[in-house]
């Protein structure tokens, strides 16, 4: 028996496949119009774009070693021209090389992890990237951890404002000055 329930079901059934059409539908219109144009779609998606006000990368970024953009050189994402996020970078043959993972507290600050040709780790540690008037600068700093290609953990390295140093010391117990052990297994 067709009930007034029933009417109403059929009725919304209908009424819901009809918008989900419409809205499919508008959807491929707005971004078939946007990529007919020249700079293609803008918005969140988008890729290797520059703020309005400053001219500065910002949002979502690609850079390719080939003009077909088929072998990606690094990816990653920029906040009004700062770096920001988890960004990946890849040799010519396609095999990651880095990860960088950009904190935002404190502001600058990085991890970074290398990469040796076999995909074990190489060496992992931190770095900082500051905004000066002269340009940008990016620096290692403190411990840096090294492993050999087969994975076996070697002496950690030790940098200050990016330069090299000598693993620093630290006060023992009694007050003496002891040299901090490496990580060698």
């Amino acid at each position: 028996m067709f009930t007034y329930s029933t009417a109403c079901h059929v009725a919304s059934r209908a009424y819901s496949l009809c918008g989900r059409f419409i809205f499919i539908w508008g959807v491929a219109v707005t971004l078939g119009a946007c990529a007919s144009l020249k700079k293609g779609p803008i918005g969140f998606w988008s890729r290797n774009r520059f703020d309005a006000s400053k001219g500065q990368r910002h949002g979502p970024w690609c850079e390719y070693f080939d003009a077909a953009e088929q072998q990606i050189a690094n990816k990653g994402r920029y906040r009004h021209g700062t770096p920001v996020g988890r960004w990946r970078s890849f040799s010519p043959s396609g095999q990651l090389e880095r990860k960088e993972q950009f904190h935002w507290r404190p502001r600058g600050l990085a991890t970074l992890t290398y990469y040796h040709p076999n995909g074990q780790v190489e060496k992992t540690g931190q770095a900082r990237y500051q905004i000066e008037p002269t340009g940008a600068r990016f620096f290692w700093f403190g411990e840096w951890r090294c492993f050999s290609p087969a994975g076996q953990t070697l002496p950690s390295e030790w940098y200050q404002d990016g330069e090299k140093i000598i693993a620093p010391l630290e006060m023992g117990n009694q007050g003496t000055t002891t040299k901090r052990r490496s990580n060698v297994d």
